[in-house]
């Protein structure tokens, strides 16, 4: 890629104090994909803390951010939808003296939250990789929604990552615990209110020193409000709220890591339109992982092909008629079942493009490579 970075690249962002490697999240796992090679080249981990159109910012053990460009082979090679932030790589510097370093190499990650890109296509987007836990946010007015809710802890359980869901502004309205009670079936849950304090200890719990975790969820629901009382800074801009719905607005632009102070580290994601979970190559139990009390259920169906319709002896359909289970929640399994069956052509097919794009690119790197002695 081009060393010339676009106008519009703001400068590293400062770091309160530079990190060791092990505050940054590094671990033996990481440290085992680094080989004897690797070392004797001088290459350094480091870690993706923001992603630009031509580079990204990485924080280095003990050293201030810097920018950096990708090696073609890095982005040729990069884990399942691109670089992200919370990607650990391997760092060298551009030229010899030179302060500047770029990424020779994307290491395997740990956990990867990935979701399908939005719009028509048919391709994952990595949203952030190497969290242990993906807080999934949603506020108590009308941006609450149990089927959405439903969609990220599917994306979660694929990723390996811990799922906790967080209710924002717990002050508008008299009794929240009931939202906090319909979440809570779902996944664990916390309430908080920015404004008040409400929960915001508990929240920092969830992110010890050596962690990371990454906030998602959809535009306007407090968010970057979270951050900024996280950090106890204004870091994020944070939208007015409208006066008919009491939402915020789209704020946050990109996906950034930060610093929470006396604890780890935190992902801020802008909010999301759709989600529609990705999962290469999973089986159906990233499903049952969210659904949980129908796949326990459905095991005492009378059939065991039981498509849970007309069928006698369903339990799925004797739970809904009872009013024990919603058919509403039925239908989103039902429905994400479906997704991923459809999805497993789509990504096949991806897979087979992806890997003619690295064969073909390798190819021409190997060409360079001969001419390059030739010329010598």
């Amino acid at each position: 890629m081009s060393d010339s970075a676009p106008p519009s690249l703001p400068p590293p962002s400062e770091l309160p104090v530079p990190l060791s490697l092990k505050e940054l999240g590094w671990s033996p796992a990481f440290a085992a994909h680094v080989t004897p090679e690797d070392e004797a080249a001088g290459l350094r981990p480091a870690r993706v803390a923001s992603v630009y159109s031509a580079r990204v910012e990485m924080w280095q053990g003990g050293e201030a951010p810097r920018l950096a460009s990708l090696r073609g082979r890095a982005l040729r090679d990069a884990p399942e939808g691109g670089v992200a932030v919370g990607d650990w790589a391997l760092v060298a510097a551009a030229t010899e003296g030179s302060e500047d370093v770029v990424v020779e190499r994307i290491l395997p990650r740990r956990t990867g939250f990935v979701r399908q890109a939005a719009g028509e296509r048919s391709e994952p987007q990595a949203i952030a990789a190497n969290v242990d836990r993906v807080l999934v946010v949603s506020s108590v007015d009308g941006d609450f929604n149990e089927r959405r809710l439903e969609r990220y802890l599917v994306a979660i359980a694929g990723s390996g990552a811990e799922a906790i869901i967080v209710i924002t502004k717990a002050d508008l309205i008299e009794d929240p615990a009931g939202v906090q009670a319909t979440a809570s079936k779902l996944a664990p849950t916390l309430l908080t209110s920015a404004r008040t304090g409400l929960g915001m200890e508990a929240l920092r719990a969830y992110m010890p020193c050596g962690t990371t975790v990454a906030l998602v969820g959809s535009s306007g629901v407090g968010k970057s409000a979270l951050v900024n009382v996280l950090l106890g800074r204004s870091a994020q801009h944070e939208g007015r709220v409208r006066e008919h719905d009491n939402r915020g607005r789209h704020t946050t632009t990109r996906r950034a890591l930060f610093v929470v102070p006396g604890a780890g580290l935190l992902v801020d994601t802008p909010g999301m339109r759709e989600m529609k979970p990705w999962q290469a190559g999973a089986s159906n139990e990233d499903d049952e992982a969210a659904f949980d009390d129908l796949v326990a259920l459905a095991t005492s169906c009378k059939y065991t092909d039981c498509r849970h319709g007309a069928e006698p002896g369903c339990a799925i359909t004797a739970a809904v008629t009872s009013g024990a289970l919603t058919a509403e929640r039925v239908a989103s399994w039902e429905k994400l079942g479906r997704e991923r069956t459809e999805r497993q052509g789509k990504q096949n097919v991806f897979a087979q493009l992806q890997e003619k794009r690295r064969a073909r690119s390798g190819a021409v790197a190997l060409r360079k490579r001969l001419v390059s002695k030739r010329g010598r």
